[in-house]
């Protein structure tokens, strides 16, 4: 009885560990991020392979094309940077259409008039 015991809480333990996401930094800073954004996977075969990302805690700082394999975990980061920083809220302009280009994911401005469309 006491071996089904151990046995059972092992494989709940094994199992509950291969089901956890990837592990966030915990107090990352807004500058770490965007070193992660700039060091992030950009290589692609299609467009359908990249995806933007925020380059900082900012919105007016931009986005950055980078695989989208990259692009959850650098979610995950910039919740963890970016929840709590302050940030000076102005008008910008600066969504972007990822594409791949010469297998480097890379982004172009998206028409002004889309951004105004919603």
């Amino acid at each position: 009885m006491k071996k089904s015991i151990v046995l059972l809480g092992s494989v709940l333990f094994v199992c509950a560990c291969a089901g956890a996401s990837k592990k966030v930094t915990e107090n990352i800073s807004p500058a770490q991020y965007t070193q992660l954004v700039e060091k992030a996977d950009k290589s692609c075969r299609t467009d359908a392979d990249c995806a933007a990302v925020k380059k900082g805690c900012c919105l007016c700082q931009g986005y950055e094309s980078v695989n989208k394999s990259a692009a959850a975990d650098l979610q995950n980061q910039w919740n963890a940077a970016c929840a709590a920083a302050p940030c000076t809220l102005q008008m910008c302009y600066v969504e972007i259409d990822p594409v791949c280009k010469n297998n480097v994911c890379t982004g172009t401005l998206k028409p002004i008039e889309s951004y105004f469309a919603r």
